[in-house]
């Protein structure tokens, strides 16, 4: 199945709880913008898919589904705990703009980590 560049953003933008319009302000862009680079429309600038990775906290290869392997081996984890683990790499790893408050997605992570791993 071929995976566009645009779908991967909206499920990134998605995964955060934004709004096109939330994107859009962090990558100081228009809304209109987004929604062509989401839609396939406009092809993303180099400069910008640099912004997402960092604003994702994802590498530029995994971005654009050039990575084939992981970095940290799950293997002998049960599914579970791995998919807190690439939860809390997909939250904790992302610059936040949000203060120091957890959002509640963070607090049901940290929640999940204490009950799977005590």
């Amino acid at each position: 199945m071929e995976h566009y560049l645009g779908e991967k953003l909206k499920s990134l933008r998605e995964s955060r709880n934004w709004t096109q319009a939330d994107l859009a302000k962090r990558l100081n862009k228009a809304v209109s913008t987004i929604s062509g680079y989401e839609s396939d429309a406009h092809a993303i600038p180099l400069d910008v898919l640099a912004s997402i990775s960092l604003l994702f906290g994802i590498s530029t290869d995994e971005l654009l589904d050039l990575e084939t392997s992981e970095s940290l081996s799950l293997s002998g984890l049960a599914p579970a705990q791995q998919a807190i683990l690439e939860d809390l790499r997909r939250e904790f790893l992302a610059p936040s703009q949000r203060g120091k408050d957890f959002s509640p997605q963070q607090m049901k992570i940290l929640h999940d980590i204490i009950k799977a791993f005590s």
